[in-house]
């Protein structure tokens, strides 16, 4: 499961990460974490509150959290794109550039930033090279 929410809510992504018998394990991220209604990372009452507008009813029983942009060894986390912005910048993206072409989990079809989009889009490339080492076009 996946939920998506505009920039003004605390929490703009939740993905399912695991389900068991005990409850379900889930990843949040906040484009602007000024907005977390959290005192820290182990805040549960206010993870909780910032959920509630995505997952109405949902339990927060423990959390654990990192500021992966102020990381001195990360600087940064996936590659969210603000709105429209994907939409204008992906076909240059994966535009060849004489011989060189490109690939990338952040230039994907599908699964944008994660391992399965960085394998589709190598796919998608090297058939591109397979036809141009083939035919000579793109």
């Amino acid at each position: 499961m996946s939920v998506l929410a505009p920039e003004s809510y605390a929490v703009n992504w939740v993905v399912t990460y695991a389900h068991g018998a005990e409850g379900t394990w889930v990843i949040a991220f906040s484009s602007n974490p000024d907005r977390l209604p959290m005192t820290a990372f182990d805040d549960t009452a206010g993870m909780q509150e910032a959920l509630q507008p995505l997952l109405p009813g949902v339990e927060v029983e423990s959390m654990v959290g990192w500021d992966w942009s102020n990381d001195p060894l990360s600087l940064g986390t996936w590659c969210i794109y603000r709105p429209g912005q994907l939409a204008s910048i992906l076909p240059d993206l994966r535009t060849t550039e004489g011989r060189l072409f490109f690939a990338g989990a952040d230039s994907a079809i599908g699964w944008r930033s994660f391992i399965d989009g960085a394998i589709q889009s190598g796919y998608h490339a090297a058939r591109h090279i397979d036809d141009y080492l083939t035919t000579g076009s793109r």
